[in-house]
């Protein structure tokens, strides 16, 4: 069994079908700390871009993986902001040689000032930027920028890219309870809205796993439906309101989801069940284990079953 760092999945994606993951950061470093996310507070924050993993490692991941599977998409995403890898363009060329899967980029548009960046992610064929606020007040306690990053840049650079940009864009917009979802600040996103070219589609979410800061509270349904009336574009919402299962423990940790799949290779849902553990929780630790090669997914009768890395089979 081959230990894949830096690929994960296939991984079944609301909006983008089954989505093979390319991870090209170390765990949780971004150009933002949001208050929202569900991988936790950034450790590295940063806006200096680095090859971080070699290119060619990375193509190697992704190339093994497509001997065996084929996804609906590829998306780099994962563990940070993946515009900070500087051989992000490399990597997105290096796969289009290997495959016509189309690829995508989640971003949250932070560094789209940067015109090596746009054209890095003119080489996709999806990008799905942020915008989760148009006031600096707003950004400051939202988004927490890293030291060198101004809002301003940073819409400028949205603007930019969507007018030059010829490949899918869908627009996402995280919205928080009394973070960013006031008159005021829906107002200035509309702002922002009004003056971005080629969007295919808006996309309204909102905070369905657990966040960074334990304060964090999601927009119900009307709400969102109601943010939907007040937005000068037409928008979809895309969080998930299903009724969520009451964990029965609150404390796992990732040897717990290590523990398991060293004996009996599971499912996420399956996991869920064996820990006794909400989706989200499980969800983030899984993550955090397949990005650092600790365990890794394999496609079992159409369903991804995450395993034990051999190194870990023999002993941690």
């Amino acid at each position: 069994m081959s230990q894949h760092h830096h690929v994960y999945g296939p991984v079944l994606s609301r909006r983008l079908g089954r989505s093979l993951g390319v991870d090209l950061l170390p765990f949780k470093t971004c150009t933002y700390d949001c208050a929202y996310c569900q991988l936790g507070h950034t450790t590295s924050h940063t806006m200096e871009r680095v090859e971080f993993v070699p290119v060619d490692d990375v193509l190697q991941e992704v190339e093994e993986h497509l001997a065996k599977d084929r996804p609906d998409i590829i998306t780099f995403a994962g563990s940070g902001e993946p515009t900070l890898h500087s051989g992000l363009g490399r990597c997105i060329e290096g796969i289009k040689k290997i495959t016509d899967v189309p690829c995508a980029v989640i971003t949250n548009g932070s560094l789209l000032w940067m015109p090596e960046v746009r054209r890095d992610l003119a080489k996709a064929d999806m990008v799905n930027p942020s915008l989760d606020a148009a006031l600096p007040c707003t950004a400051r306690k939202a988004n927490f920028m890293a030291p060198g990053l101004n809002l301003r840049d940073i819409l400028k650079g949205l603007v930019t890219f969507c007018s030059e940009y010829k490949g899918r864009i869908w627009l996402e917009i995280m919205l928080a309870k009394d973070l960013n979802d006031s008159e005021e600040d829906l107002e200035a996103i509309n702002a922002v809205l009004e003056r971005l070219e080629h969007v295919e589609r808006v996309q309204l979410n909102t905070v369905t796993r657990p966040p960074a800061d334990k304060e964090v509270m999601a927009l119900s349904e009307d709400e969102l439906k109601a943010v939907q009336k007040i937005l000068c574009r037409e928008s979809e919402i895309i969080a998930s309101f299903a009724p969520a299962k009451e964990a029965g423990r609150k404390d796992i940790t990732p040897d717990d989801v290590l523990d398991l799949v060293s004996c009996h290779p599971s499912t996420l849902q399956g996991l869920c069940q064996g820990l006794n553990a909400a989706e989200d929780q499980v969800e983030k630790h899984v993550r955090y284990l397949l990005q650092q090669g600790r365990i890794v997914a394999e496609e079992r009768a159409g369903e991804s079953y995450f395993v034990c890395a051999r190194d870990d089979e023999s002993g941690r």
